[in-house]
């Protein structure tokens, strides 16, 4: 549900009133308001509407997110409209006159619903939505990416609608790039990435669901260790290529010829080895250009890359976590690494919007202990679970989710 609109936090307007160095005569004159109506805003009996919020804001020299406490990214629409400055018969007038007949009379009724998380039914396509949110962009002054994250917060069940399609034949054309790419390698060239790219794979499998730290990190992978292996033994990297016959003192050269193609990154930092101390080591790291001309060389499917609507294996491992914790949730922070911002209600960082799946609340309590946030599974996340949990099973047969599927068919 939508937020409802709250008074200022007691104290908060007092602080920036203060910081101002304003009187709260002062403040009511420059707003229209009586210093008794101030008093009111500031213990937080009364909220001021749109048009004295904005104006407010702009006499204390803040903003209305610092006033109201809400952060930005956090706005719901209401609080678009009101950032505004503008009541619901001001945004009716100018967004009936933004947007094309065939979608209706735009209404006070409509608006408010809107706000409220009730969907209008001539606002529910594609085509619609794509026509409203920038004519809501351009009357509340803001881009068009902060109404998509704020309608997504009110209507997680339309982010199909809302999301990019990808652009038709991108894939092929890497595919084909990479293919390319693949028929210039020699044989040996071929094996050494394919070492790599094995080793890739694994730590993409081990930092799923998890969090792992950066990725510029977890995908460095160990090539080999410059000291006597009777010390070091062998990377995997290496055994892989032994077992192929590929391994021995050519290595470097190799490296280097995909690294010149972009395939390979090639890097060295050390590591300690008893007891010889520090000594030197390679590094590898496959780039975006090398995992594509492996899959279009060996015909392979990029790994958790699911068709349709589906998740990818490392989200849908996360949403099986979520579900399994059933109605008690799971603690906040058993959740890490940016899997939130794909599956929880909001708009993930630079991107389209996320899927609404799961939602971080809080635990109602005995009201006498300090408030818990736990993550929950979302109407949207149940009905996903459930309507594709064969789908998954068939995808990802090493993800056990019988549990989670028990656990929201529960709810």
């Amino acid at each position: 549900m939508p937020r409802r609109t709250e008074p200022f936090a007691a104290g908060s307007l007092v602080l920036l009133r203060n910081k101002a160095g304003l009187t709260q005569a002062q403040l009511g004159a420059a707003v229209g308001v009586s210093a008794r109506q101030i008093a009111s805003y500031e213990q937080g009996a009364h909220a001021p509407s749109p048009r004295r919020l904005h104006l407010m804001a702009r006499v204390l020299k803040t903003s209305a997110h610092e006033l109201t406490g809400i952060p930005a990214g956090e706005e719901s629409l209401a609080d678009l409209r009101r950032f505004a400055g503008l009541d619901r018969v001001d945004v009716v007038s100018l967004l009936d006159a933004a947007l094309p007949a065939e979608l209706g009379r735009v209404t006070e009724w409509k608006l408010q619903a809107m706000e409220n998380g009730r969907a209008v039914t001539a606002w529910l396509s594609r085509e619609a939505l794509q026509e409203v949110i920038p004519a809501l962009a351009k009357i509340y002054r803001v881009p068009v990416r902060t109404v998509r994250r704020s309608w997504f917060r009110a209507f997680p069940e339309q982010g199909h609608l809302l999301r990019t399609p990808r652009a038709p034949g991108r894939d092929q054309g890497q595919r084909r790039a990479g293919s390319g790419l693949w028929e210039e390698l020699t044989r040996r060239q071929r094996a050494y990435l394919v070492a790599c790219f094995r080793e890739d794979q694994q730590a993409e499998r081990r930092a799923a669901g998890r969090d792992p730290g950066r990725a510029a990190q977890w995908r460095r992978i160990p090539f080999t260790v410059r000291a006597d292996p009777a010390f070091t033994g062998y990377t995997r990297v290496q055994e892989r290529l032994r077992a192929e016959g590929w391994h021995d003192a050519g290595a470097g050269a190799t490296l280097h010829a995909l690294a010149r193609r972009d395939l390979l990154r090639v890097s060295e930092d050390e590591v300690e080895v008893f007891p010889l101390g520090f000594v030197p080591r390679v590094v590898v790291e496959m780039t975006r250009a090398g995992r594509a001309c492996v899959r279009a060389g060996l015909k392979e499917r990029p790994t958790g890359r699911a068709p349709g609507d589906l998740l990818s294996q490392w989200l849908w491992t996360v949403l099986v976590k979520v579900a399994e914790a059933g109605r008690a949730g799971l603690a906040e922070d058993a959740l890490w690494g940016r899997a939130k911002f794909y599956l929880g209600t909001g708009y993930r960082p630079g991107g389209s919007p996320s899927r609404g799946f799961i939602d971080c609340l809080p635990d109602e309590g005995d009201g006498h202990q300090e408030r818990v946030y736990r993550w929950v599974v979302t109407a949207a996340g149940r009905d996903h679970i459930c309507h594709h949990a064969a789908d998954y099973r068939e995808l990802y047969p090493g993800i056990a989710a019988d549990t989670a599927v028990e656990r929201v068919s529960e709810n």
